[in-house]
């Protein structure tokens, strides 16, 4: 970019008469290449495969209430996350070429696989625990299938887990995402999301399955102890070398925001009844949420050579229209989702265990 020196750089005066009227200025930040979607897209495509093997998990011990519940979040969930993923397409309309024309070269191409694989296998768990399929707790006639679709559900959960954290990894052009220890604070980001969402979608299910149901106490256990781990986790994320010096206290933003949503949780609202519940869910959720924006959208500043964007700009990029638009899109599905779907495939265990 070129700019006259006299006009738009008054501060350099030196030089004399002889002095070049121009300056070369190369810009040194410009905004991220990826948006609010993306870090919700990966965050609930994480979630989807925390709760898919514990769905397959309840299933093959035949825990019908706990499998339909997994079952339920992890299709939530990656509805969610494949929403994420085409909307910031140009084309969207082009994903049918991953059918027509084969690939497996890139995580990607299996991601076009996978994701749509494992979705199938949640909505299949759900109908198989749908009311009025007796066999399905006693074992019966379907027994097999109940196993074979735990199988592929712990199968396809894993290899969800798998797509995520490659897919971030294989990005070496950012030193933050592509280290080895990003793996594990991935994983932790899909655990607190998926033990949130559960919780939240556990409280939605209560009516359905009757004043009696036994409320989800080992969600409500786990959901608290995931907040200040992902607010560890986020804290301990280091700046790649040689960038600390530059991102200053905006790098430790999200891990702020999750300490005062488990306070609001802990002071404010914890009780024994649903307002308590709900309030850990929500932190526990968005505690996900918050760990893998710092570390996908925060973590996209760093490139190779040099900071490429302010961590205070990305920090406030949570605040944008389009990342507002983001998370209601994202929460609007989710919400209609677990609506719709326990009145279409209602659950056929009449209490949650535990």
């Amino acid at each position: 970019m070129r700019t006259a020196c006299r006009s738009r750089c008054p501060w350099i005066r030196q030089g004399g008469p002889a002095m070049t009227e121009f300056l070369d200025l190369v810009p040194f930040a410009r905004p991220p290449q990826w948006g609010a979607w993306e870090p919700l897209a990966l965050t609930m495509i994480l979630t989807g495969g925390v709760a898919l093997p514990a769905a397959g998990l309840a299933a093959w011990h035949a825990a019908a209430s706990w499998a339909y519940l997994f079952a339920l979040t992890a299709l939530c969930a990656l509805a969610c996350g494949l929403l994420g993923v085409f909307v910031p397409l140009e084309q969207p309309l082009r994903v049918w070429e991953f059918v027509a024309h084969p690939a497996f070269s890139s995580w990607t191409a299996w991601g076009a696989y996978i994701l749509p694989l494992a979705l199938l296998c949640s909505l299949a768990l759900l109908w198989l625990h749908r009311r009025k399929e007796p066999a399905v707790r006693t074992g019966g006639l379907i027994a097999p299938v109940r196993l074979a679709l735990a199988l592929a559900a712990l199968i396809l959960g894993g290899l969800v887990l798998a797509y995520a954290t490659g897919e971030l990894r294989a990005c070496v052009g950012r030193p933050l995402w592509s280290a080895l220890w990003a793996t594990p604070v991935l994983l932790a980001g899909g655990t607190a999301g998926a033990a949130g969402l559960a919780l939240l979608l556990a409280l939605r299910l209560w009516p359905v399955l009757g004043r009696c149901s036994a409320p989800p106490e080992g969600l409500r256990r786990t959901a608290p102890a995931l907040v200040p781990l992902c607010a560890l986790a986020a804290l301990l994320l280091p700046a790649p070398q040689g960038f600390a010096p530059f991102v200053g206290p905006w790098w430790h933003g999200p891990e702020t925001l999750m300490v005062l949503l488990g306070l609001t949780a802990l002071l404010l609202l914890h009780n024994t009844g649903r307002g308590g519940r709900t309030a850990w869910g929500l932190a526990a959720l968005l505690s996900g949420v918050l760990l893998l924006w710092k570390i996908v959208h925060m973590g996209e500043i760093f490139g190779r050579n040099a900071a490429l964007y302010p961590a205070r700009a990305a920090f406030f990029d949570l605040l944008r229209p389009d990342a507002l638009a983001a998370f209601a899109g994202t929460a609007g599905l989710a919400v209609l989702v677990a609506v719709l779907l326990p009145r279409l495939l209602p659950p056929a265990a009449p209490t949650l265990e535990g």
